[in-house]
C-alpha cells in the first residue's frame, strides 16, 4: 500500500530558508520510497526548486486550514517543521488519529510521535518521544549523496560567503573586509532569500575552497561537501550547532557580535588560507562524519511506520 504524507513548512526571510530546505529533501526521499507527498505553505514564493515535481503543492493562508487539508486528503501522516511549534495543535491534531513528526531541536512543548533532530552530536528529545538524532539522519538534499572525497587545493582561490535566507547587516560588512584584506581570493556571496525558486548551495559548497557560512543548515550540507568553513552564528538557535560544529574539527566559530570580532575573523581565515593540512582535515572529517543518506534514512523510517499502520487496520 502507497504511504501518503503532508509536510508542513515556511521560509522567508525573516525566519530563514532551513525549514523548507531540510524538508524538501525529506519529501524527494519519500517520493523516491514509493510515497506520495503534499507539500503545504503559506510561503508559495520560497518553494526549493528541487522539490519533485510530483509533489502536490498546496498554499495554506491560516494554521487552521491545516486538520482540513489533512483530512480532504485522507493523510494521517504529518512531517511539521515550524519555527514555532504551537503545542495544542499539535496535541489536537494527534488525539484526531494524525500521527505527528516534527523535524529540528526546538519543540516549544509538543510532544509529537517521532522527533527528527537536526544537529551533528545525537540526543534525546525533550518531549519524551522517540527520536532520530545525530549526524546519520541530517536531512540533506539529493546532490549530497555519494559525493568523492574533497580535493583540497594548496593554495585556496575561492571564499563562498553565504548568512542564511534572513537578512543581516553582517552580510555587508564582511563583504568588504574580505574584498579589502584578502584580495587574492574570489568572494562569491548569497543574499537574503529572494521571492522565486529556492536553489541549492551544494554546488557552490563544492566548488569553493573555504566557507563563510552562518549555523544554519547549510552547515550540514558544508560538511557533507567537506568544505572548511569559518562559522558565524547569527541568532541564538544556531550557537549550538556551531558549538557541535567546531568541537567535531569541522570548522572554526567566531561570535559576531564579540568586541574585536573583525580581527578575530580576519586571524583565523588568514591561518585557513595557510594552512592546508588544517583544511584536509575538516574536509576529511566532515564526510566522515555527515555521508548525505539522512534523508533516505529518515524517509525509510516513516514509510515503514505508514505502511506498518496501514496493515494494522485492514
Amino acid at each position: 500500500m502507497t504511504a501518503s504524507f503532508a509536510i508542513r513548512a515556511d521560509g522567508s526571510t525573516t525566519i530563514g530558508l532551513g525549514h523548507v530546505m531540510r524538508c524538501s529533501a525529506l519529501a524527494n526521499a519519500l517520493i523516491d520510497c514509493g510515497a506520495t507527498v503534499s507539500w503545504l505553505t503559506a510561503t508559495p514564493d520560497h518553494v526549493p526548486a528541487d522539490l519533485d515535481g510530483s509533489v502536490e503543492r498546496v498554499v495554506m493562508t491560516d494554521e487552521t486550514e491545516l486538520a482540513d487539508a489533512l483530512a480532504s486528503r485522507g493523510i494521517r501522516h504529518l512531517v511539521a517543521d515550524w519555527k514555532e511549534t504551537n503545542p495544542q495543535r499539535v496535541s489536537d491534531l494527534r488525539r484526531a488519529g494524525v500521527h505527528i513528526t516534527l523535524v529540528g531541536n526546538f519543540l516549544h512543548g509538543a510532544v509529537p510521535d517521532l522527533h527528527v533532530r537536526q544537529g551533528f552530536l545525537p540526543g534525546l528529545s525533550p518531549s519524551g518521544a522517540p527520536a532520530l538524532s545525530g549526524p546519520k539522519y541530517l536531512l540533506l538534499p539529493r546532490s549530497c549523496r555519494a559525493l568523492p572525497p574533497r580535493r583540497v587545493a594548496e593554495r585556496p582561490q575561492r571564499v563562498l560567503l553565504s548568512l542564511g535566507g534572513t537578512t543581516t547587516p553582517l552580510l555587508a560588512r564582511l563583504q568588504a573586509q574580505i574584498s579589502a584584506e584578502f584580495p587574492d581570493l574570489a568572494l562569491e556571496w548569497r543574499g537574503p532569500a529572494q521571492a522565486g525558486p529556492v536553489h541549492p548551495l551544494v554546488e557552490a559548497l563544492q566548488q569553493t575552497d573555504i566557507g563563510i557560512l552562518a549555523g544554519g543548515t547549510t552547515l550540514h550540507e558544508a560538511a557533507a561537501t567537506g568544505l572548511p568553513t569559518v562559522c558565524l552564528p547569527i541568532v541564538a538557535s544556531q550557537f549550538d550547532r556551531a558549538e557541535q560544529f567546531e568541537s567535531a574539527g569541522l570548522g572554526v566559530s567566531l561570535n559576531p557580535v564579540d568586541p574585536g570580532f573583525e580581527h578575530q575573523f580576519a586571524a583565523v581565515l588568514q591561518a585557513l588560507v595557510a594552512d592546508t593540512h588544517r583544511r584536509r582535515d575538516m574536509a576529511r572529517k566532515g564526510q566522515a562524519l555527515v555521508d548525505g543518506d539522512g534523508a533516505i534514512r529518515v524517509a525509510s523510517h516513516l514509510c515503514a511506520l505508514a505502511t506498518g499502520a496501514s496493515r494494522e487496520s485492514q
